[in-house]
């Protein structure tokens, strides 16, 4: 693939750094603006002080040279899980419990510190690996694909900014939620991030992004969507052998890209599983039709 960055093929625009920082500073405002919680259903709360404290909703993850490259990559997954059930949930809740401006940039955070993104697919390797096969796929002319780090392009999130306290399944998200979510915040990130490839992980992240895509004033070229199976319902595609086809895939197509993902820190609540799964990969791969 071959191409000029953004910088310096428009080097009158605003630099790269502070077209970031301004499109997350325009995204955390749109958030604060809203201030909006479900008021049906169950979401999470973060326990301070003995008190049940609302968790706001979130900005996209921005790659810290999101801007630079050319395509850009917008993930979506479903919502976080912060049932009470997974291990860090206190910890992180907690944190964002005490501070308003953390919480609603709580993915970014965490990248500046080095922690793993809290997105689990993501932190997992699933969402970046499929990022980088995106990327690989040529669909749109750049020079994104020979960016050494993956995941300081792409930018990713949850539909949903909301998580059911008990069961964070899919199925358990009140409808309302993934309609107030596309209207308040999906809607105005699509419109300031300006992806050209948007990955949907799950079918119905899929339909609500189609919605949202077919919405949009037009002022801008529309993003290709790209849907894919949301890895947390893959235990099958773990047990199948490769065909011989998918072998020679996997081995001189996608996983060479693993070298240019980002592992989680030792210390992460979460590690890489997406290595255990090339069936799962291979399956989008096709499905997109590429490396096939």
């Amino acid at each position: 693939m071959t191409g000029k960055t953004e910088e310096s093929t428009a080097s009158h625009r605003v630099p790269v750094r502070q077209r970031r920082s301004a499109a997350c500073g325009s995204l955390i405002a749109v958030v604060l603006e809203h201030g909006y919680i479900p008021s049906d259903g169950e979401p999470a709360r973060a326990r301070v002080d003995g008190r049940a404290v609302p968790l706001p909703a979130y900005i996209p993850y921005v790659g810290r040279d999101y801007f630079r490259h050319r395509p850009r990559v917008l993930c979506y997954a479903i919502n976080q899980n912060l049932s009470r059930h997974r291990r860090w949930t206190d910890d992180w809740t907690t944190q964002w419990g005490q501070d308003l401006h953390v919480a609603v940039d709580r993915l970014n955070r965490a990248d500046q510190d080095g922690r793993a993104i809290p997105i689990k697919p993501y932190a997992e390797g699933f969402i970046p690996l499929v990022a980088a096969m995106a990327l690989a796929a040529d669909w749109v002319p750049g020079d994104a694909c020979d960016v050494p780090v993956i995941d300081d392009i792409i930018a990713a999130t949850n539909f949903v900014k909301f998580s059911t306290a008990e069961d964070a399944s899919s199925s358990s998200i009140p409808s309302s939620w993934w309609k107030e979510c596309a209207r308040r915040y999906v809607r105005k990130e699509v419109e300031v991030l300006q992806p050209d490839l948007i990955i949907a992980f799950g079918q119905r992240t899929a339909r609500e992004l189609e919605l949202v895509i077919a919405e949009s004033d037009g002022s801008a070229q529309r993003p290709r969507l790209l849907p894919c199976r949301f890895p947390g319902r893959i235990p099958s595609v773990k047990a199948r052998p490769l065909s011989s086809e998918e072998a020679n895939v996997w081995q001189y197509g996608i996983q060479p890209l693993v070298g240019r993902i980002k592992r989680p820190p030792a210390d992460s609540y979460y590690e890489w599983r997406m290595l255990r799964f090339p069936a799962y990969f291979c399956e989008i791969a096709r499905s997109w039709g590429i490396f096939f």
